[in-house]
């Protein structure tokens, strides 16, 4: 017995420690353990007593040790299996409730790296829609940089994220090894768990932010609004102006100067050069807004201008000029804390009172004043006197001569004759000086001879200036286009088109605009325009239109039997209401920022008896045109159709190649369209398409191949990534205006298209 007990006692004690191990309190086995005490105990006891006595009779101690020794058999052969069994079970459970987790903890790892993944696709688009985002509009540049590095940050984070991912990854392979791990190892991988999927949370808030800032550089096109023009390259006689009104403007005593002057001395210019002096764009960055006024400003206007131009998407409509006012002093504070400088140009006596409504009580915040007359209220006037003698000659000389010597070089006395005449007025310096510049010494005779009957009928300088025009030769067709310009508001920007829509029924120019370009380039040569073909809205930029206005009864148009074109501006048309149209003789629409989605979509039009001559749609900025109507397909004689900066354009007409004798399709910073329909193959006489900044646009239909009149693609701004295997069929192509990137796959079928010309530009 005692050799039984010295076995079992150390598995006991082994026993015992996995017990305590495991936290787990078992009372058979505590049982157990007393027994095997006594036990002992016995086997002492009985080991003392007499050994001779033994051979006689049995002791007590005999019965003991045999039912000690019983009992013990009894634990081994039914208890213990038992124990075992449930240990067993016990054992499994707890591998099955590990197996199980586990498997959840790979789910979960599973479903985040699908998580991760999909995030990182959305930040790659996000950061390929940032690429191709509008590039067209002045100062964005620095937006866009800053938004591709947002794109950059989230790709950093999803590779770390990813990173995040393959360690738990590696960790889940071994599942046998998780099994065994203690839960404070599966507590910390559950945590890590938690943290990717927390790290995804951000890209998603980031991916969002991007988004909402994509919208942001949505940026309208008149968002040149109320920009300072740039000064002429040559400026005579305003050196000491400028210096003082320098000082004027940096200084914090006085809000409101004024220039004057009679009219053509300079004023305008004086405000322009200093809009572009270093230190005043230092100190007032893009705070400075340059207001033409003239004789009847629209508060309204103004200030709606000046909300598009801070960037706002959309001007609020104001209830009155008072809250006009309001409103636009909330803006200008949010403008804190940079200063302000307003210049007001050409400000009449009748509109004195603009500028004490344009007033804020906001510090740094100035008004710049040009005006005819003089402001007594105002004490800080700066007024302009006729140029010297000097400096007369020397801007005379800059207008009329030219640098090489080629032209004709006046005399002392033809030159002092002809400064004298001008009075020292600028704008007479410069209006006479490009008239004889390049011509022959007979004209420049005669005109001294013109200009000094002239100064003697006339007196007043503006009356010379005015007679000053009929000194040029052979240029009446010039004068009789300057002399349209009355149809216009004084000291605003004129629409090009609309000169040209002008000229080409009132002086029978040509069709295609070329002649009246050309007449707009004389009429700025002689200093009576100032023309800036680069403007992307200039019938926008100060303020010519009023607030929006409802046009109805379209049918009254039938009464205008000789009406050829028809342009509206800025205008609601709620209804066409064309099906008794008769408008045979109209060759050209032209629809300018106006309201026609509705009109469009609810028109029942007989278009082929309505407009049976119509050769030419153009437009422009109507943000509610969703799709063109299926009727436009039926203008069979249309020769051009030219859409652009309609935002919300999203399709086209399936039958578009029903319009057989297009030559000209524009769809210009369309970014909703997403693609041509493949309709447009049929257009056989097509020369020219525009799809430039459609920015949706990633790829041109398969069987474009099928315009062999094709000449000129222009595609910069479209988001292509690969080119359909017809374009070598576009044997007549010579230009294509396309981004730096899609050079290289037009350059992979140039040798197939040997009159090709690619002009890439980086977007």
């Amino acid at each position: 017995m005692e050799s039984t007990l010295n076995s079992i006692i150390p598995i006991l004690e082994s026993i015992k420690e996995l017990t305590r191990k495991s936290d787990r309190e078992d009372e058979d086995m505590r049982r157990l353990c007393k027994q095997i005490k006594e036990g002992q105990e016995l086997v002492r006891k009985c080991s003392k007593g007499n050994c001779f006595s033994a051979c006689f009779k049995p002791s007590d101690c005999t019965e003991e040790l045999r039912e000690f020794d019983n009992s013990l058999k009894r634990f081994y052969a039914f208890i213990l299996p038992l124990k075992e069994t449930e240990i067993l079970m016990d054992t499994r459970e707890n591998v099955n409730e590990i197996m199980h987790t586990a498997k959840n903890i790979d789910e979960r790892v599973r479903i985040t790296g699908d998580e991760v993944k999909e995030n990182k696709d959305m930040a790659k688009n996000m950061n390929e829609k940032v690429e191709v985002t509008i590039d067209e509009a002045k100062g964005i540049h620095k937006k866009v940089k800053e938004i591709k590095d947002k794109a950059n940050n989230i790709d950093e984070m999803v590779e770390a994220t990813r990173f995040d991912v393959k360690n738990i990854k590696d960790k889940a392979e071994g599942i046998d090894e998780v099994v065994r791990v203690t839960g404070d190892d599966v507590r910390d991988m559950y945590q890590a768990v938690i943290d990717i999927k927390n790290k995804a949370s951000k890209v998603d808030e980031m991916v969002e932010d991007i988004h909402k800032e994509i919208q942001c550089l949505k940026i309208p096109p008149t968002f040149p609004l109320y920009l300072p023009p740039e000064p002429p390259a040559i400026i005579v006689g305003l050196d000491k102006q400028l210096r003082d009104l320098k000082k004027e403007l940096l200084n914090n005593k006085l809000s409101v100067i004024v220039i004057t002057a009679p009219g053509g001395s300079g004023k305008t210019t004086l405000a322009k050069k200093l809009c572009h002096e270093d230190d005043i764009k230092g100190k007032f960055k893009d705070n400075i807004f340059f207001v033409t006024v003239s004789k009847k400003p629209n508060l309204k206007v103004i200030v709606q201008n000046l909300f598009l131009r801070k960037g706002l998407p959309h001007a609020p409509e104001f209830q009155s000029d008072d809250d006009a006012v309001n409103q636009l002093e909330q803006l200008l504070k949010l403008t804190r804390p940079n200063p302000i400088l307003l210049v007001l140009d050409d400000v009449w006596p009748e509109s004195e009172s603009l500028i004490d409504k344009l007033k804020f009580q906001i510090p740094d915040y100035k008004i710049l004043v040009t005006s005819t007359c003089v402001f007594t209220r105002f004490p800080s006037t700066c007024r302009l006197k006729r140029l010297n003698e000097v400096d007369a000659k020397d801007l005379f000389t800059c207008s009329a001569i030219l640098p090489d010597q080629s032209s004709y070089n006046p005399d002392k006395s033809i030159l002092d004759k002809i400064v004298e005449a001008c009075k020292g007025n600028p704008l007479a310096l410069t209006v006479v000086g490009r008239s004889l510049c390049g011509k022959p010494k007979v004209v420049w005779e005669n005109t001294v001879m013109k200009l000094s009957t002239i100064v003697q009928s006339n007196p007043t300088l503006r009356e010379c200036l005015h007679q000053s025009l009929e000194v040029l030769d052979n240029n009446l067709k010039v004068k009789e286009c300057y002399m349209d310009l009355i149809s216009f508001p004084e000291g605003h920007w004129i629409p090009a088109t609309a000169l040209i829509d002008m000229w080409v029924e009132l002086r029978h120019l040509d069709e295609s605009g070329v002649d009246s370009v050309a007449r707009l380039h004389d009429l700025d040569a002689l200093s009576l325009v100032n023309y800036d073909g680069g403007r992307k809205d200039a019938s926008e930029i100060d303020g010519y239109y009023n607030d929006h206005s409802e046009v109805s009864n379209f049918p009254l148009l039938c009464s205008l039997l000789n009406l050829k074109r028809i342009r509206l501006e800025k205008v609601s048309v709620p209804s066409l209401s064309l099906c008794s149209l008769e408008l045979g003789k109209v060759r050209k629409i032209s629809l300018v920022m106006c309201n026609i989605g509705q009109a469009f979509s609810n028109s029942r039009i007989q278009i082929s008896s309505s407009f049976s001559n119509l050769l030419e749609i153009s437009i422009d900025r109507c943000n509610d045109l969703k799709n063109l109507p299926d009727w436009f397909c039926d203008l069979v004689h249309l020769k051009k159709l030219s859409i652009s900066s309609c935002w919300e354009l999203s399709e086209l007409p399936t039958e578009i190649g029903k319009l057989e004798n297009l030559e000209l399709l524009r769809l210009h910073f369309c970014i909703q369209l997403a693609e041509l329909p493949e309709g447009i193959e049929k257009l056989s006489k097509l020369s020219v398409l525009d799809i430039s900044d459609c920015s949706n646009i990633c790829h041109l239909p398969e069987k474009i191949g099928g315009l062999h009149n094709l000449r000129k693609l222009f595609m910069n701004g479209c988001s292509i990534s690969e080119l359909p295997s017809s374009v070598v069929s576009l044997k007549r192509l010579e230009i294509v205006m396309c981004d730096e990137e899609v050079t290289i796959l037009w350059k992979s079928f140039a040798q197939r298209l040997p009159i090709l010309r690619i002009r890439g530009q980086i977007p």
